[in-house]
């Protein structure tokens, strides 16, 4: 069976473990010109630049030409949901739950009567910002707000605005994503055109830890997950946890279905919030295929139709990761 998946996120890993689940299986990915190409699928491909009409055709030609499948469509996904196209197309959720879940301010309305729910405020406008931070401050006068960009996945865009912070810490600490809030709103009031400016969302500062879950779901219901919790470079990867009811009543109510990733983060006064989810594969999703927990292996053998849900197998993990890199010879791979 040929797999294809579309633009994404860390989509090479999860090819490669998926092909490892069953041999059987053929995972191609396709990424942007000009973005790396990384090993572990059966072929990547360069998608060209082109308008939506004529993406879909490429699309539909490629299908064709390729004899795949399956299509699993990571990006532009408003192009597939109704599209007649020569095999089977898999989606998370229907195109006004995916709609939803990609507005954060929208996403946090959703929840608003739980205890889930991040109090989020959307603005659209540099001088709107400048007025609900002075009174963000009056109603959380010990927590600092955040800003980042309404629509997207990923945290692009995120930043922690301090009272306090350094002129230069943002410069000299880029990953903190910390800068002193006269210097953001300085930032905006600099830029002429307004076009590049997208609507944000302001929310208070969580001071963690954070918990993502990469969860198996079934039409609504988890299969399995992993929950992992982060701490600078270390990861708690647990099959069992006590968000678990949180992430079950969050996947029914979306009526999510294939892997997808949900967000939570602790408050200053010790409660769990949901952040986002993502209603794609993350790339930590593949972090516990090494140590048997399957998600990926299994995923790929209900696209397949190898598996049932009955079938998918229930792990037992609870173990510390601690993230590294390394390095590798690409002459190496081009010598073979």
């Amino acid at each position: 069976m040929r797999i294809w998946f579309n633009r994404g996120f860390s989509l090479a890993p999860i090819a490669k473990a998926m092909m490892a689940a069953d041999a059987t299986l053929e995972v191609i990915v396709s990424t942007g010109l000009g973005l790396p190409i990384y090993e572990g699928p059966t072929e990547t491909w360069v998608e060209p630049k082109l308008n939506d009409e004529a993406y879909l055709e490429w699309v539909r030609t490629q299908i064709e030409e390729q004899a795949i499948d399956l299509f699993v469509p990571t990006a532009r996904r408003h192009l597939f949901a109704s599209a007649d196209l020569p095999c089977k197309v898999h989606l998370p959720a229907d195109l006004a739950t995916l709609d939803l879940l990609e507005d954060k301010y929208l996403f946090a309305q959703e929840l608003s009567e739980g205890e889930i729910h991040l109090p989020t405020i959307s603005v659209q406008t540099k001088d709107e910002l400048a007025a609900l931070l002075n009174e963000f401050r009056a109603a959380y006068p010990d927590i600092d707000p955040c800003v980042k960009p309404r629509m997207g996945v990923n945290g692009h865009g995120f930043w922690t605005l301090s009272k306090t912070a350094s002129p230069l810490a943002h410069l000299m600490n880029p990953d903190a994503r910390r800068i002193r809030e006269d210097l953001f709103l300085a930032a905006l009031a600099a830029e002429e055109d307004d076009r590049i400016l997208r609507p944000l969302v302001l929310m208070p500062f969580l001071p963690g830890p954070e918990v993502s879950f990469d969860v198996l779901a079934h039409q609504g219901s988890i299969l399995k997950y992993v929950a992992r919790t982060k701490e600078g470079t270390r990861q708690r990867l647990q099959t069992s946890h006590p968000l678990e009811s949180a992430a079950r009543e969050l996947v029914q109510r979306f009526s999510l279905h294939g892997i997808i990733n949900v967000q939570f983060r602790r408050a200053e006064d010790g409660s769990w919030k949901a952040l986002e989810i993502n209603a794609r594969p993350a790339g930590g999703s593949v972090y516990g295929e090494p140590f048997g927990t399957q998600l990926i292996g299994d995923w790929g053998g209900l696209l397949s139709g190898r598996l049932t849900p009955g079938q998918v197998s229930t792990p037992n993990i609870d173990l510390d990761l601690e993230m590294s890199t390394s390095l590798r010879d690409p002459s190496a791979r081009l010598a073979a």
